[in-house]
């Protein structure tokens, strides 16, 4: 019987950390140079509201056509309740004195975020004359009550554990 307890709990971690994150998706494909120049651009996109200090991570990636040309200069997640800001890191740049066509990736290691609204602030210049170019960010969120589903898996887990050695 503790055998089938252990498999319980053991499952109930599994499900847990499936259940960990959700996804929200920022996306903005509407940047086109007109001049030859370089289009700048500073966009604020609203992103998601947290209603407790969470733990989350992200990452951004430059999209659209066949030779993307758009060069991301600033990435930032800002907290329009607290003030509190997040810069995203380049990881992975392309030097676009050589060239105008690549993708640029940036990202944010798990960080723990302060309650209220937050949005994504993108500022960079599209190179492209012939077809929109843009972004897609992705955050990762925990699901509302996957804390409380973790701790009822680990006790689960340390009953049976206990139970087996008695």
């Amino acid at each position: 019987m503790s055998r089938i307890k252990a498999l319980i709990a053991a499952a109930a971690l599994s499900l847990t950390s499936a259940a960990i994150a959700a996804t929200v998706k920022v996306s903005d494909i509407s940047y086109i140079d007109f001049t030859g120049d370089g289009e700048n651009f500073s966009v604020t996109k609203s992103a998601f509201t947290l209603d407790t200090d969470t733990w989350v991570t992200g990452s951004l990636i430059t999209v659209e056509g066949d030779a993307p040309s758009i060069d991301i200069q600033t990435v930032a997640l800002r907290n329009l309740t607290s003030g509190q800001s997040l810069s995203w890191t380049e990881t992975l740049a392309v030097d676009w004195n050589l060239i105008r066509v690549g993708l640029e990736q940036w990202s944010f290691s798990t960080q723990q975020l302060s309650a209220g609204q937050w949005v994504l602030d993108v500022t960079g210049t599209a190179w492209g004359d012939k077809i929109e170019q843009g972004f897609t960010a992705t955050v990762e969120l925990p699901e509302p009550d996957a804390g409380a589903l973790a701790a009822v898996a680990v006790l689960g887990a340390l009953v049976a554990s206990r139970r087996r050695k008695a």
